[in-house]
């Protein structure tokens, strides 16, 4: 530190030579208040997820009864007069349930109800994002216009997540995490490889922020996340036969929930059993509701929607503060350094022998 503030005395010490300031108006900062400032903050969001158990089959869909919430810390750092870097953190809860934003009584629904699927998931995400002003100003923070300001916010980011739902009340009732289960034969012999648990999203967004003090900025912003993975609720393709999980009760218990509980409808369709033997000569019956209906062929043996990607939404404010642009030396060595000034500013300009004496 003492090195540090050395060099920037010196440093200091020559621009007032060349400018001929007196000693006493040293102002004693190095890199001052300029263009390109930086910023800390933090953001309080709700999170929405959009994916395979939502009540209509589209990106577009959620339910606002499954809204949680989501805080992220950043770090932002200006460029030019529309420019603005930014890395953030966020950490947040998804969730989602058949049984409660599927209705027993919609004829759209009803399909889904049966199925009875849900899980919940946690969210770490590290991105980094680019904020575009659609009104440029000045870079200098000290001139910030005071109106709002539009901008539009995207990037790539990663984000770490792990699926869990509730096992049904004869495994204990308990939270279980769902990828190890291979739910969908991921793992086995003739299916896919187990997913990832680190994904990559691409968040792209808009927002309006507005200066609040000279070091302030609140911001709001609406924040898409588009997902690469259909697992984010570990569903994603087909049921597969019931005799595939082998000795693994718990796998199969979570892999087909239709029979699981009273699950009674209120419409006119009437939900019938399907009994077949499996792979491992066991036999099973399964409802053909919802991706069981063999009436039709196999191939409507659908336990979620692989073409559309799961994406989740992050919605709120974030406070900002900008960051002094300058570094100021501890006060203690500002004294010491004041001093040898002082004494400096005594001596001769002459020769070096008049120095030597």
């Amino acid at each position: 530190m003492l090195l540090f503030c050395f060099f920037v005395q010196i440093t200091d010490i020559f621009a007032q030579k060349r400018s001929f300031r007196p000693p006493h108006r040293q102002s004693w900062t190095w890199n001052k208040q300029r263009q390109g400032y930086a910023s800390i903050g933090f953001g309080l969001n709700a999170m929405n997820y959009f994916g395979d158990i939502t009540p209509f089959p589209g990106f577009y869909s959620t339910d606002i009864r499954y809204t949680r919430g989501n805080f992220s810390v950043f770090a932002q750092k200006r460029y030019s007069r529309v420019l603005t870097g930014r890395v953030m953190f966020a950490y947040g809860v998804l969730t989602g349930a058949d049984s409660i934003s599927a209705s027993k009584t919609s004829s759209h629904d009803q399909f889904r109800y049966i199925r009875n699927l849900s899980f919940r998931n946690e969210i770490y995400e590290l991105t980094v994002s680019g904020l575009f002003d659609l009104a440029g100003h000045s870079e200098v923070f000290y001139d910030r216009p005071h109106k709002v300001i539009p901008y539009v916010t995207f990037g790539l980011g990663v984000f770490y997540h792990n699926p869990q739902s509730n096992a049904p009340e004869a495994f204990g009732g308990d939270l279980v995490n769902l990828r190890p289960l291979g739910t969908e034969g991921q793992g086995r012999e003739g299916y896919d490889a187990p997913y990832s648990k680190f994904q990559l999203a691409i968040p792209i967004g808009f927002g309006f922020r507005k200066r609040i003090g000279q070091r302030w900025d609140l911001s709001f912003e609406v924040n898409m996340r588009f997902l690469i993975t259909d697992y984010l609720d570990d569903v994603s393709k087909t049921y597969i036969d019931l005799g595939t999980f082998a000795d693994d009760d718990l796998a199969r218990a979570m892999h087909d929930r239709s029979k699981e509980g009273n699950r009674k409808l209120e419409t006119d369709y009437v939900p019938s059993d399907y009994t077949y033997i499996g792979v491992d000569g066991r036999s099973y019956t399964v409802f053909d509701g919802y991706g069981n209906d063999k009436q039709y062929g196999v191939d409507t043996n659908i336990r979620g929607n692989a073409r559309d990607k799961d994406s989740f939404l992050a919605t709120g404010i974030h406070l900002a503060y900008l960051l002094p642009g300058q570094i100021r030396c501890p006060e203690p060595f500002k004294k010491r350094f004041r001093g040898s000034q002082k004494k400096e500013s005594f001596l001769p300009i002459s020769t070096p022998k008049a120095i030597k004496q």
